[in-house]
């Protein structure tokens, strides 16, 4: 099972991190008897190898979480924009990303065999709510402060001292998380678990960042829980998400997918309530989304991205912006 949805938003911004993508892979190919830009030895070259990594490129995993225009909860720019989200009040928001700063800290284990690389964002940007309350229009905007992580596991395949640089290779990948920074201090919301059924295969991810998922197109790296999810045009893919939320209210849990620098779509879908319990001893409320989609776009890398908002975030002016997100990478093939 491979797929990942890419998603982005702020397209002037994404225009210019994919410059940059394509300037560093013409530079320098796998093939290339000189090494990338700045890469002097193994942990630069790998620290590089990270940064261009399919799953992590022009920060794939971080805008897939941000929207391009203020929509409806349930849209798609490939259909239409200005559809009305029937399902609550009559509601228009997006997330538009305007800073992201990447800091990447490998960490070589012992054996000299395998690294992992740890991919740290802080994004920050403006949440922009338009919504119709008891009748009267309002529109307002709440500045977010967000972190993410994500972990990329490598393994060494060489010892070559000329090439030193094509002596390690990216063979594993973890799911984003992100979310209110500082997490969890400030945030009312958490996801906690996230079932993936689709394809003929399934994985349950609780630990995000320690859960691993093989390149499987590789074939070098046996560890891990499973491999990079993988689908079909056609697959049906079925997506349930557990979270712990303070709030008694039903909270806004958008799915996001079909993002992708080639395809330009943008596909954002409320998931359903389907069950809560609680609250326990720390005010938490336990609750189960679901959500079934068609991944319906071309060859490519994507994620799946889970975007959880208190309903507070979106209903309340005066309420602080509190959010968590998963992404799962995925391929289309």
């Amino acid at each position: 099972m491979k797929r990942v949805f890419s998603l982005f938003g702020v397209l002037s911004l994404l225009a210019g991190l994919s410059l940059m993508g394509c300037q560093k892979d013409n530079s320098t190919g796998p093939a290339s008897d000189q090494p990338p830009a700045g890469v002097t030895n193994e942990q630069s070259a790998m620290v590089n190898s990270a940064a261009t990594d399919e799953f992590v490129t022009n920060a794939a995993d971080v805008y897939a979480f941000a929207d391009p225009s203020v929509a409806p909860t349930n849209y798609s720019d490939a259909t239409n924009l200005s559809k009305t989200d029937t399902s609550i009040t009559p509601l228009r928001w997006g997330r538009f990303i305007t800073s992201v700063t990447r800091t990447i800290d490998l960490n070589v284990l012992p054996g000299d065999s395998m690294a992992v690389a740890h991919v740290t964002r802080a994004v920050s940007g403006t949440l922009k709510i338009k919504t119709s309350i008891n009748g009267v229009d309002s529109v307002f905007t709440k500045p977010f402060a967000d972190t993410s992580g994500k972990n990329v596991i490598f393994r060494r395949v060489a010892r070559d001292t000329k090439k030193y640089w094509l002596n390690w290779v990216p063979v594993a990948t973890s799911l984003v998380v992100g979310g209110t920074s500082p997490m969890p201090a400030n945030n009312g919301i958490q996801v906690t678990k996230i079932q993936l059924l689709g394809g003929g295969d399934s994985i349950t991810i609780t630990d995000p960042e320690a859960f691993w998922l093989r390149y499987k197109w590789l074939n070098l790296y046996h560890g891990g829980r499973g491999d990079v999810p993988q689908f079909a045009l056609g697959d049906s893919v079925s997506v349930t998400v557990t979270l712990l939320s303070q709030s008694s209210d039903t909270d806004m849990v958008a799915l996001r997918h079909g993002f992708g620098l080639q395809s330009l779509r943008y596909e954002r879908a409320r998931m359903t309530l389907a069950s809560q319990s609680g609250p326990d001893g720390n005010g938490f409320y336990t609750k189960v989304y679901t959500k079934s989609i068609l991944p319906r776009f071309g060859m490519g890398s994507f994620y799946v991205g889970v975007d959880a908002l208190t309903k507070a975030t979106l209903y309340d002016s005066n309420a602080p912006y509190s959010a968590s997100w998963w992404g799962v990478p995925y391929r289309m093939y």
